[in-house]
C-alpha cells in the first residue's frame, strides 16, 4: 500500500512541475511578475512533494504522519497559487497524502511452533 503514496506523489509532482513550468512561462510572456513568482514556487514545491513522498516509507509513523500532512498541504497551497493548472496535481498528491496519513502499519505477528 505504501508503494501507492510513491507513485500518486511521482504523478503529482510531475503534473505540479509542468503545471508551475507552464505558469511561469505565462507569467513572463505577459510580463506578470506575481504570476511568474507563483509558477516558480509551485514548480520548487513539486519537487518538494516528490521527495515528501518518498521519505513517507519511513517505518516510523510519526515521519509517515507529518509526510501525509505536508503532501495535504502542498496540494492545497499548490491550488490556491495556480488554479486549475494545478488540478491534476491536487488530485495526486492529496489522494498521496490521505493514504500516508491514514495507512496502517503492517503487523509483525511472531509465530510459535
Amino acid at each position: 500500500m505504501k508503494i501507492w503514496v510513491a507513485v500518486l506523489s511521482i504523478l503529482g509532482g510531475t503534473s505540479g512541475i509542468i503545471s508551475g513550468v507552464l505558469v511561469t512561462a505565462g507569467g513572463a510572456f505577459t510580463e506578470s511578475a506575481d504570476m511568474a513568482n507563483d509558477g516558480a514556487s509551485v514548480f520548487w514545491l513539486s519537487i518538494l512533494a516528490i521527495f515528501i513522498g518518498f521519505l513517507s516509507w519511513v517505518p516510523k509513523s510519526i515521519v509517515r504522519k507529518v509526510c501525509g500532512a505536508l503532501l495535504i498541504i502542498y496540494s492545497f497551497y499548490g491550488f490556491v497559487i495556480n488554479g486549475l493548472f494545478f488540478t491534476l496535481a491536487f488530485i495526486f498528491l492529496l489522494i498521496a497524502g490521505c493514504l500516508a496519513l491514514f495507512m496502517k502499519p503492517k503487523s509483525t505477528k511472531a509465530v510459535n511452533a
